[in-house]
């Protein structure tokens, strides 16, 4: 469902930015590095947002928002 609405709400130019999908079932073990290397709790569904090598916001469930992820592409560009 928020995998839907994400979609379904996204207008982010995608010049500059790469979005991938990481199916946790499959991956667990790289979703758990990724947790551990950039300080964030493992959560499903999740975003990271990864900008100079850091996490520069996270968020799950319904706290996932497309604003929010516009204002800090803003904020860090």
């Amino acid at each position: 469902m928020v995998k839907s609405r994400l979609e379904n709400s996204w207008d982010i130019s995608k010049e500059g930015l790469d979005a991938y999908f990481l199916d946790l079932i499959a991956y667990r073990g790289l979703s758990n590095t990724i947790a551990t290397a950039f300080g964030v709790r493992h959560e499903s569904p999740q975003v990271l947002l990864i900008q100079n090598g850091r996490c520069t916001y996270h968020a799950s469930h319904q706290g996932i928002r497309v604003q929010d992820i516009k204002n800090i592409l803003s904020i860090n560009v």
